[in-house]
């Protein structure tokens, strides 16, 4: 008998204890089924919690929204590619496939995105506090409670589960580090990592967590300059997609027309049937088309990652040019 089925049938009643088994065979057979049912538990806990809170779970973790998305676009792939097969609607289809699968995570990264970005803001505010009430004597877990009660924005809540934890007896470092696990941000990741660091090497917990306060918001307010910068780039990467999008509306809508005529006329007098005679617009313009729809797409990229540091947060920027160069296409030239 394995000490799986010695597990389960001491704790299922379903066997006799083994008189042979000590006092401390058995509490390290105990501790094993408890971490075993631990382990247990532990699985599926995403699942569980998506199904418990699909917008939360959503928001906290937004590339799984890709999930939900393309599905839904593969639906909307396949019957639109069947109701306009063979026409150039096809083109169409094509184009809202591709925004429906990454609508849904746009927002949802922009979400997140918006949410970290408070509780960066209230996060020095919060150590300070703690750090003052270390001062008068308090101790961490007590200066959480009271702080707990406190407003600190969207971090108000985290500050709550902390609290929560604690008074189940995690310790105030681990604490911090399923804070840190929950909202994984540079600043916050940092500034755990160098007060826990500095709490288990000893010293004063009071200066540290001012350290670690004054740490995170000097580089917030540095992140903030850098973001104020970079934002210029968004601006040059809209204005270098709305003149490339002008420079081929305007060959579109000018020199294509004036090459179809040039064809009728060459195929008309007999001369250059192989080339100009050829000339088809429609094929042109559609060709004009594909290239501003991608153009958009990938400068919402590149404006997303150098304007805020992130590809994902460029999906938006994608969503509008993509939008822009296909009514263009379709109601405009």
């Amino acid at each position: 008998m394995n000490l799986r089925e010695i597990i389960n049938n001491i704790f299922n009643k379903e066997a006799d204890l083994d008189s042979s088994l000590t006092e401390e065979e058995l509490s390290e057979i105990e501790d094993q089924h408890i971490s075993f049912k631990i382990k247990e538990a532990g699985k599926n806990v995403l699942l569980k919690e998506f199904f418990k809170d699909p917008r939360k779970m959503l928001y906290t973790y937004p590339e799984y929204t890709f999930f939900v998305s393309v599905p839904l676009a593969f639906v909307f792939f396949i019957v639109g590619m069947a109701a306009t097969w063979g026409t150039v609607l096809i083109d169409d289809v094509i184009v809202f496939t591709v925004l429906l699968v990454i609508t849904p995570p746009s927002i949802t990264f922009q979400i997140k995105y918006k949410k970290t970005s408070k509780i960066e803001e209230y996060l020095p505010t919060f150590l300070r506090d703690i750090s003052e009430m270390s001062r008068a004597g308090l101790t961490l877990p007590r200066a959480v409670n009271t702080v707990a009660k406190g407003e600190y924005g969207a971090l108000t809540g985290e500050v709550q589960s902390m609290d929560s934890a604690m008074s189940w007896g995690v310790s105030f470092e681990e604490a911090l580090e399923t804070f840190a696990k929950r909202t994984p941000t540079p600043i916050i990741t940092r500034t755990v990592s160098l007060i826990n660091q500095a709490s288990r090497a000893g010293g004063r917990v009071s200066s540290v967590l001012e350290a670690a306060a004054r740490d995170a918001r000097e580089v917030k307010l540095l992140e903030r300059e850098r973001r104020g910068n970079m934002m210029v780039y968004v601006v040059i990467s809209y204005m270098s997609f709305f003149v490339f999008l002008f420079v081929i509306g305007m060959l579109t809508s000018t020199f294509v027309p004036t090459m179809a005529d040039a064809g009728r006329a060459a195929s008309a007098a007999g001369a250059g049937s192989q080339f100009i005679g050829a000339f088809d617009p429609a094929k042109y313009t559609r060709l004009m088309m594909h290239t501003g729809v991608i153009q958009g797409f990938m400068s919402g990229l590149v404006a997303g990652q150098m304007g805020e540091g992130s590809v994902s947060l460029g999906l938006k920027h994608s969503i509008i040019m993509t939008l822009i160069a296909w009514v263009v296409f379709t109601f405009v030239i």
